[in-house]
């Protein structure tokens, strides 16, 4: 009697070690299962039907060669919109008006060969600095002195600025028929009225602006 209590125990006890060993096994192999790479799935079905139900249909863009959903569908919408609204012909940049342009000429001088000679006067009591531009240097002017620039080719612009950052207008004074031009350095305390450029066109039109 008691061995057959004993062998009952013994099969009683494989049992239990069986089923525990497969309670303990199932979880892992339901695991690895599920555990399957997003490439196997992407190769197995390259356009799930996941992209198709929401919220995705609408979240998420499909993978390239599937049926578009309507995510995809609203950014293609996008792209033309875009096309449609990108200019496809440059625009034009403006260009600052000549000063011939902006204003009517002051005086006029007969050129002498193509060339004019400016005499530069400062009446203010700054010192101005000047340029014949592309044919002189900077130069500088004190108050109450005057130069002769001479053969100066046309057309010419020449600048003027007042060092101590003061307002100036350039004024011509006198012109005459054999090219020569006198102009003043004033002082000013208007902005509207600051003129630091004169230029003499080719014909002998005189600018200020």
């Amino acid at each position: 009697m008691k061995k057959e209590h004993q062998s009952k125990l013994k099969n009683t006890g494989l049992l239990g070690a069986i089923v525990s060993g497969i309670l303990i096994s199932l979880p892992a192999t339901i695991l690895e299962a599920s555990a399957v790479p997003i490439s196997t799935l992407a190769q197995v079905n390259p356009c799930p039907g996941i992209y198709y139900e929401e919220p995705y249909n609408s979240t998420r863009m499909v993978p390239p060669g599937c049926p578009q959903n309507a995510a995809a569908q609203r950014g293609r919408g996008g792209q033309m919109l875009n096309r449609q609204m990108t200019p496809t012909t440059p625009t034009s940049v403006s260009q600052p008006p000549l000063p011939e342009v902006r204003s009517d000429a002051v005086a006029r001088i007969q050129p002498t060969n193509g060339t004019v000679d400016v005499r530069l006067k400062n009446n203010t009591n700054a010192v101005v600095s000047y340029q014949a531009v592309g044919h002189t240097d900077r130069r500088y002017l004190s108050g109450g002195e005057e130069i002769l620039l001479q053969n100066l080719p046309t057309p010419i612009t020449i600048t003027a600025v007042r060092q101590d950052d003061g307002l100036i207008q350039m004024m011509p004074m006198s012109a005459d028929e054999t090219g020569k031009l006198e102009v003043t350095f004033e002082e000013k305390t208007t902005l509207d009225s600051n003129q630091g450029v004169l230029r003499i066109q080719e014909d002998g039109q005189v600018f200020v602006n």
